[in-house]
Order: C-alpha cells, then structure tokens, then sequence
C-alpha cells in the first residue's frame, strides 16, 4: 500500500455529508475510504477519456496517413516537447 502523504479539505452541507455517510456505511467503507475511492474512480475516468483519440474509419485512415507524410521540424514544436517532457520527469 502507497504511504498517504497529502491530504485535501472541502466544504459540504449536512445533506451531501449524512449522504456520504449512508453511501459509506452501506458499502462497508469508512467516509475518507469511499470518497477516495470514488474519487479516484472518476479522476482516472476523466483522465483517460481526455488521453483517448476517438475516430471514425474515415478519420482514421486519414489520421493514419497525415502521419505517414514526411514532415519539417517545426522549432518551436521541438522546444515545447522538450519542456514537455522534462516536466514530466521532474514529476
């Protein structure tokens, strides 16, 4: 199990908290582990609907031979991939 480190706040009103403890209790989880748990559902949910490229065949075969063109460098481009990347290994 990954060590919890963070931890995060938020404000609701009684009716959406005896909600959550109904919901929590019903599935056997305490309220932190079922709002967690759901939370993290959606976040990858959302995540990878938004990292997902969806087409039609048409699209498709035209995507895929947009990508066979032989193309120029575009400097700009290249700086903002390097960036890019260096973030994400930074994180």
């Amino acid at each position: 199990m990954t060590a919890k480190s963070s931890r995060r706040e938020l404000r609701l009103s009684s009716q959406d908290d005896d909600l959550l403890v109904e919901a929590a209790g019903l599935t056997g989880m305490t309220v932190s582990e079922f709002m967690l748990s759901r939370a993290v559902h959606d976040a990858e949910a959302v995540v990878a609907e938004h990292h997902t490229i969806k087409l039609g065949k048409d699209a498709y075969h035209r995507f895929l031979e947009a990508l066979d063109q032989s193309t120029s460098v575009i400097p700009e481009l290249e700086v903002q991939v390097r960036n890019s990347r260096k973030l994400k290994s930074v994180n």
